[in-house]
């Protein structure tokens, strides 16, 4: 739980930020296109177990968390990204802060 603050007090400063999210089926399947929102809010799922990336009132992306190997915010060359692997699904979720 402690992790899970962590994260949600790390993106909170990127509210109201243009962002691009992507997710990745590494399972075979059709991949998606990175689709540009707004960050409306990021907060914690009541179980603790998601981070809930906001685009406006109602619409939101839930991203499962994971130990810092598969779920961190990270800097890079281009910018700060947020990534989530879902080893078991086969998912990867990425949020580029823009």
């Amino acid at each position: 739980m402690m992790a899970m603050q962590r994260l949600v007090g790390e993106l909170m400063p990127y509210e109201g930020s243009r962002i691009k999210v992507w997710m990745e089926d590494r399972s075979g399947e059709q991949q998606t296109l990175p689709k540009p929102y707004t960050l409306f809010k990021v907060e914690a799922a009541s179980d603790g177990t998601q981070l809930l990336f906001y685009f406006n009132k109602e619409q939101f992306l839930s991203v499962p968390v994971f130990d810092e190997k598969h779920t961190l915010l990270e800097q890079t060359p281009t910018g700060p990204r947020f990534v989530s692997h879902d080893e078991q699904s086969q998912l990867h979720y990425w949020v580029y802060f823009l």
